[in-house]
């Protein structure tokens, strides 16, 4: 049972995004976000790196130690450039771990589609771990549609017999494009961001909710570096995984989970019930999301050299 902010923070979030539900509008599309002047942390530096054409926000902690660092790959499709929800979850995995957080800002733009923004946070990794991230112990974390983005390049870094990242965490993974887990139906009313309000049946409208998205274009949304959830996952780093439980996609992270574990990979699931899409980013403040924190806190340091 979760506790009564995150059930009154929850009613909240199902009222607000009830317009773009109704229409079946995509909350990434729709929603927008006033861009602010970012002033990092007092105990932060923070500078702009240009990675091959890439845009990449580096956060050090003043205390951080130089052996260790996360690669960030934010969410919101192809849409949502990084943003304050991003910046304060780096904040937050520099404050926590003491390690300094890369964010790749890939180029955004509605008209997008595969393999563009994939190809692009795939050649900013490869840049960074040639130059910057030389040497390094390194985690990367993604979210949503950045965990996508993230499982693709690792895929691509494995057949191409390149190092991947010693760690892997994934959370709210949209990894499955063809949306075929179950998931989609079971959470089809109780999803506050994704579902559908309660007078449009479920039959009628199934589209609206396995929805395919544009970015596409002419590839197979069963392609395994376009829906990862559809690769193997041999030879891959430990991984940890988490959702919450109302989420629609919630079955693109299980598929995960199974797909790691039937190839040998150390990996952790985690779904938070009663919770919904992303809401360790959304929400950070809540006794649920504390806790997935810590987790992730946890994760990271089982790599940090001691």
């Amino acid at each position: 049972m979760i506790s009564l902010v995150a059930s009154i923070t929850r009613t909240i979030l199902r009222a607000y995004t009830y317009p773009y539900r109704k229409k079946h509008k995509s909350l990434s599309r729709s929603v927008k976000i006033k861009k602010k002047p970012y002033r990092p942390p007092k105990n932060c530096r923070y500078e702009i790196a240009n990675i091959n054409g890439t845009s990449v926000e580096i956060l050090t902690h003043t205390s951080s130690k130089n052996d260790t660092c996360i690669v960030q790959f934010h969410g919101g499709g192809h849409t949502q450039s990084m943003n304050g929800m991003y910046r304060k979850a780096a904040e937050r995995l520099c404050k926590i771990t003491k390690c300094a957080v890369y964010s790749i800002d890939y180029k955004i733009g509605n008209e997008l589609v595969y393999p563009s923004v994939h190809d692009e946070c795939y050649s900013a990794y490869v840049e960074l771990y040639k130059g910057k991230l030389k040497g390094k112990h390194i985690i990367a974390i993604g979210d949503s549609f950045g965990v996508n983005l993230m499982l693709s390049a690792c895929l691509k870094l494995r057949d191409k017999n390149m190092p991947l990242p010693n760690g892997l965490i994934c959370i709210s993974g949209y990894i499955d494009l063809a949306a075929t887990g179950n998931s989609y139906k079971k959470n089809c009313y109780l999803d506050p961001l994704y579902s559908l309000p309660k007078n449009q049946p479920y039959e009628e409208n199934e589209q609206f909710i396995r929805r395919k998205t544009p970015y596409c274009g002419n590839t197979s949304p069963y392609d395994k570096f376009l829906s990862p959830a559809y690769a193997e996952y041999y030879n891959f780093p430990d991984m940890l995984i988490q959702c919450g439980e109302l989420e629609t996609s919630a079955s693109d992270s299980e598929m995960l989970y199974l797909k790691a574990k039937s190839a040998g990979v150390n990996a952790t699931f985690t779904e938070y019930g009663g919770m919904w899409h992303d809401f360790q980013y959304l929400t950070p403040f809540l006794k649920e999301s504390k806790t997935a924190w810590k987790e992730i806190s946890q994760f990271i340091f089982r790599f940090k050299p001691r």
